[in-house]
């Protein structure tokens, strides 16, 4: 276990301002990096806090508290600065050890820098619903956020510690099944269904809608099939089951491409068996009652709200009740700490309701957390469509790839045609991945070619360039990776705290994307990182440089190796070696 990190960097301070004689907790103590070196490494707000309980001055607080924080073996200078804060200097040996153990075993150090968190003690087990495409239809570019931002957040607990299960919640069923079943009855040819079946599907499901339109009589000839294939009608169920195997035929490859797995894929009909002993539960404990037309309905707290219909007048159920289902289910298979559901914002609405009815029905103890996120646009208007077509998601990541292919041979990478095949399924797909991870989610997102595949911007492409620079040096230094381990910091500019200061960002990175389900903090950290990292290379020499600054700057670039490979696991990115 590693035995420096922030964490003791922060008991540092602690300590020091306890022996000024000041009653403060580990809650109150916070350590922000300053925006500039000129005014140290670290900032502490401390005494303001402090100021406003004892009715003193802050800078008379501040003075104090720096006095004993200059005794630290940690601290080689610390100043008070505006109405009371103090910045701190801290001494490199503090920065060599870090760097040694972030080179040597990472996880080792993270563990000892996030190890203490509140929100990992005790029975760590997620279960996260994410992408959840429906069968019978194409996957879209649309399905891409849920997918990407669900998948980090996976990783993001599974590095933490956390037990981790994802269960894919296909849609699989549905009133949309009906009118499906019906024009396939009506104007479907299996055999040549077999040949491309989702398109025919879709072209099928298209002409439906426009016989509906003529004639309002087909809804209801539809319901009447969605409620044969409900009551077990052998056809429909036949039927039924082609359009999943094929479309799991056709989803498959795609998740495949984008390197993404899931432990269980328990669609909608999963749940099909397991819905009646809820609704007879709520029924007998009276939480489930009649509403309008003979509806079963779930009251709301507050009176003005409306209720949570969860069986229609006919009898039929709703996707809410196969949603308490899954909830009951999870529970019972899993016992999970923590449910995550990854839709888009326009399900706020559902996901309060649901998680009420689940409280209300008592169905898990578990905490209940709807990951939402906001619409993605074209921003140059590409690849938009006429109404009622799909965007297909092969067909962005095709052009992903064929635009980071014209982009390595236009830059004249000296790689064989095969390497630079390879390396633009890397880069086509991170970037992708990455245009999405590297936003903020609950604001809308821009999918913006010329910014993804930029080798200069916020972007996977200028991230990949800047790893693989870091791994190119080791390997003209003629050294491995672990070897910069067993060098020792030597400070000799302040392009190389900045780099440090962005290494030592990473934990708390970390957390924060844990703790708000936004994978971008992530991403900012590596960014940043890759500008100032980039920014020592061009302006100092590593290789070249005289001993010990040598191998000082060795350790640092290993340092960022390490970081920045962990960083990409997260996001979903692969590490080229070479571009």
């Amino acid at each position: 276990m590693a035995k420096t990190s922030l964490i003791q960097l922060k008991g540092t301070v602690l300590k020091a301002v306890q022996q000024a004689g000041f009653d403060v907790s580990e809650d109150d103590l916070h350590l922000e990096r300053t925006k500039t070196l000129e005014h140290g490494h670290f900032a502490t707000n401390i005494a303001l806090l402090l100021a406003g309980k004892l009715g003193k001055r802050p800078q008379e607080v501040a003075q104090v508290v720096a006095s004993w924080l200059e005794k630290e073996d940690l601290v080689t200078k610390a100043e008070v600065a505006g109405p009371g804060f103090v910045n701190l200097w801290i001494e490199q040996n503090f920065y060599s050890t870090i760097l040694k153990e972030m080179v040597g075993d990472l996880s080792d150090y993270l563990k000892e820098d996030i190890g203490h968190r509140k929100s990992d003690i005790g029975n760590r087990v997620m279960v996260i619903d994410y992408s959840h495409p429906n069968i019978a239809k194409p996957m879209g570019v649309h399905h891409l956020l849920s997918t990407i931002i669900g998948d980090s957040i996976k990783k993001i607990y599974q590095h933490r510690g956390w037990k981790v299960i994802a269960d894919n919640f296909i849609g699989d069923m549905g009133t949309q099944f009906g009118k499906l079943i019906h024009a396939i009855k009506q104007w479907g040819d299996l055999s040549e269904i077999e040949k491309d079946p989702i398109p025919a599907l879709q072209k099928l499901y298209i002409q439906y809608h426009i016989e509906a339109d003529k004639d309002v009589e087909l809804d209801e000839e539809a319901r009447a099939e969605y409620k044969k294939f409900e009551e077990g009608d052998k056809e429909s169920r036949q039927l039924w089951e082609k359009i999943v195997k094929w479309s799991l035929m056709e989803i498959q490859p795609v998740y495949d491409r984008l390197g993404i797995t899931f432990d269980h894929m328990n669609g909608e009909s999963f749940y099909e068996d397991k819905m009646q002993m809820i609704l007879e539960q709520g029924r007998k404990s009276g939480v489930i009652v009649d509403g309008e037309k003979g509806a079963w309905i779930i009251k709301p707290d507050d009176p003005e709200d409306v209720p949570a219909v969860v069986r229609k007048s006919d009898g039929a159920t709703l996707y809410i009740t196969r949603d308490l289902a899954r909830i009951k289910y999870w529970e019972t298979e899993w016992h999970p700490t923590l449910m995550v559901n990854v839709v888009d914002a326009a399900q706020k609405f559902h996901f309060r309701k649901l998680f009420e009815a689940a409280r209300k029905l008592n169905l898990t103890t578990a905490a209940q957390v709807h990951v939402d996120f906001g619409r993605m646009r074209f921003k140059d208007g590409s690849m938009s469509t006429r109404k009622g077509n799909i965007v297909r998601l092969n067909e962005v990541l095709d052009e992903a790839e064929k635009r980071s292919l014209a982009l390595i041979n236009e830059k004249g990478a000296e790689l064989s045609d095969a390497e630079k095949k390879a390396l633009s399924r890397i880069m086509g797909v991170g970037a992708v991945k990455y245009s999405i991870l590297h936003q903020n989610r609950v604001s809308d997102m821009t999918f913006d070619w010329d910014q993804m595949l930029s080798l200069e911007g916020n972007s996977a492409p200028y991230l990949m360039y800047t790893v693989a620079r870091a791994k190119s040096i080791v390997r003209k230094a003629d050294i491995s990776l672990s070897d910069t381990g067993d060098y020792e910091l030597q400070l000799s500019d302040d392009l190389e705290t900045k780099v440090i200061l962005d290494l030592l960002q990473y934990s708390e990175a970390l957390e924060r994307a844990a703790e708000e389900y936004k994978p971008n903090h992530i991403a900012n950290c590596l960014y940043q990182l890759a500008q100032d990292f980039n920014t020592l290379y061009n302006a100092l020499p590593v290789i070249q440089a005289e001993e010990p600054i040598r191998k000082s700057r060795l350790l640092i670039t290993g340092a960022v190796i390490r970081i920045m490979e962990d960083a990409f696991g997260l996001l979903g990115l692969s590490v080229p070696e070479k571009m």
